[in-house]
């Protein structure tokens, strides 16, 4: 028995993997670095929604004419990465680079969580 109407159809099941990431701090932002390889920049999506920051990356690869795959080390997947940030960042000011398969992503802390130096008076 199918739960589909007449006119629909099955959509392809796409699966996808979380990349390995890390997430270091530095005195001014986060720094996120994922490894996405096998993704063009056309191909990746970061957005922010809330307190949720996901980056998306369709994995492209073609073979080359007369070439027959034997074996692949690397599945073809999507990446997937989901994470959830907080207020204290300044979200018009994240900054995303993509060089080598390697993602970065740069969200600044916003100025109210800045470390500061406070002058001592007198």
């Amino acid at each position: 028995m199918s739960l589909l109407t007449k006119n629909e159809t099955k959509a392809p099941v796409t699966r996808t993997v979380t990349p390995r990431y890390d997430v270091r701090e530095t005195g001014d932002a986060y720094v996120l670095t994922a490894l996405v390889p096998g993704v063009e920049r056309s191909s990746l999506e970061t957005t922010v929604d809330g307190e949720t920051l996901t980056v998306t990356g369709r994995r492209t690869f073609t073979v080359p004419e007369g070439w027959t795959a034997v074996h692949r080390e690397i599945p073809q997947v999507d990446y997937r990465l989901v994470l959830e940030i907080d207020r204290r960042f300044n979200r018009d000011g994240i900054k995303a680079e993509l060089s080598q398969g390697v993602l970065t992503l740069t969200l600044p802390k916003a100025e109210a969580v800045k470390p500061r130096k406070i002058e001592i008076l007198g």
